[in-house]
């Protein structure tokens, strides 16, 4: 049928939502390479003036351009501007599409997409609901940054731009859209992740209510990960995955699944099922992915996790190095990557410690330190998320150096931060990388207490295969005592 109209029509204002759903079609059947060129090409068709190509530079200058646009803009000076007219509505509904459909292809592309919706709306000094999406896109892009400043420039935008949502009468249609961008990339700068996880989940509710499909699976997504950040018990992520993936099935979303599918893996492999503890570099299916693939930071993202749970230090770093991200601290393209980078980097920290020796080089040597000032940036955002990650970083270090005593104090910090952030995960890593200290230097009472909390810690988590680990240090502390 959406053939059929789209050949027969004989004006393109009339081809424009036929066109629109035939994008997600495309789009969540996983053909995002041909959904890309189609949405370009309506958008040129609608008179966008769009590069096929931006260099770093040309990026740059975009978004600071649009920065200084929005400077002073207000929720009043939104509420006051006057709806957009259609064209324009459509142009930017448009951009809305493209900068989605543009994060596996073509991830460089989404901040010109986001800056382009953001100067439509400013240029005309009106707006209408799409607005609020290119807002909080844009906002998204500048949550990974590395300067300080830009990050809190760009939760205010985020935080303004849902706040405006009372503006429009109707607006429900595009709660699943910004419940995804926002709660999953903006948010965790403003609110427990705990709480993002929860909104994601309603905009999945939401999405799956009125239709929008591909936006509810992009929620669904994003609930499992932020989920895992927030150490949930695995046993019920894993039966809301499998939920999850259930209501995808019937729903023939391709992107969807895959994602979970590998969120799926990696929880059973903190369970400590589905992969064996001495030979899961073996015989694993994700060795076949290409790495020239759009999706490979993805699967990366996935290996890292479960190479640093396993203990696999030598992989668990090639992994952490494919996803680190080069470039100045203005940089805004790799906005996605540094975005995702912000949760896990602590283990990238830490497991660098593993594979340290006398005659690494500097880089390798400076790895942990220079994720410390990434982090301390996070935490000045957001003390709740962050500040137990960068305490037990920093004390990390400090054991390495020799400084027991700076060792001890932020030990103690990360176990108190994360117990009181919830992050039950987190407080056993911290407990148990406070047992290897104090086992490191002969104070082995000290450490089997804080083995024995770390076990505690997760078997409240639901990770046999930490627990089995942990339980391994206490036995050879019993053995040696």
């Amino acid at each position: 049928v959406l053939q059929t109209i789209l050949r027969e029509s004989q004006h393109t204002y009339d081809k424009l939502n036929a066109y629109h759903l035939f994008v997600l079609v495309l789009y969540d059947g996983g053909e995002t390479a041909e959904a890309y060129r189609t949405l370009f090409e309506v958008l040129l068709q609608l008179g966008e003036s769009i590069p096929k190509k931006l260099s770093p530079t040309e990026t740059n200058k975009m978004y600071k351009t649009t920065a200084n646009m929005l400077t002073g803009l207000t929720e009043e000076s939104l509420l006051e501007m006057k709806m957009m007219d259609r064209t324009s509505q459509f142009r930017l509904k448009f951009y809305n599409s493209i900068a989605v459909v543009a994060n596996m292809p073509r991830s460089d592309m989404v901040p010109f997409f986001a800056c382009r919706m953001v100067q439509l709306t400013l240029d005309s000094q009106t707006i209408c609901k799409y607005s609020l999406i290119g807002l909080v896109q844009y906002a998204a892009i500048g949550c990974g940054h590395n300067n300080l400043e830009v990050i809190q420039e760009a939760c205010r935008i985020g935080k303004l731009a849902v706040a405006a949502l009372k503006k429009f009468d109707s607006y429900t249609d595009i709660i699943p859209r910004l419940f995804f961008i926002y709660y999953a990339l903006v948010a965790s700068y403003l609110e427990p992740v705990h709480a993002c996880a929860a909104n994601l989940l309603k905009g999945f509710e939401c999405g799956i209510a009125c239709g929008d499909t591909s936006s509810a699976f992009f929620n669904a997504v994003h609930h499992i990960r932020i989920s895992v950040i927030a150490g949930t018990p695995l046993p019920i992520l894993l039966k809301k995955t499998e939920y999850l993936l259930e209501v995808i099935k019937n729903h023939g979303n391709t992107i969807g699944k895959a994602h979970l599918l590998l969120h799926r893996d990696t929880i059973l492999t903190l369970m400590g099922k589905g992969y064996d503890y001495h030979s899961a570099v073996q015989d694993d299916p994700m060795e076949a992915y290409d790495p020239k693939k759009p999706s490979a930071p993805l699967y990366q993202y996935h290996k890292s996790i479960r190479a640093f749970w396993l203990g696999h230090c030598e992989r668990g770093h090639y992994f952490f190095e494919k996803l680190t991200v080069p470039g100045l601290v203005d940089d805004v393209v790799n906005w996605r990557m540094r975005e995702h980078r912000k949760f896990f980097s602590l283990y990238h920290g830490i497991n660098t410690f593993g594979i340290i020796k006398p005659s690494s080089d500097q880089r390798l040597k400076d790895t942990p330190i220079n994720i410390l000032e990434g982090l301390k940036i996070s935490a000045a955002v957001s003390r709740w998320n962050f500040h137990n990650k960068a305490c037990l970083l920093a004390a990390e270090i400090y054991s390495y150096k020799g400084n027991h005593q700076e060792a001890k104090v932020n030990f103690a910090a990360a176990i108190t931060s994360a117990r009181s952030s919830n992050f039950i995960h987190e407080q056993g890593l911290a407990c148990e990388r406070a047992g290897f200290h104090y086992k490191k230097i002969g104070q082995l009472a000290e450490a089997y207490g804080f083995f024995n909390q770390a076990k505690q810690c997760y078997a409240k988590w639901g990770s046999q295969l930490k627990v089995d680990s942990v339980t391994r240090q206490l036995e050879s502390i019993q053995i040696k005592a």
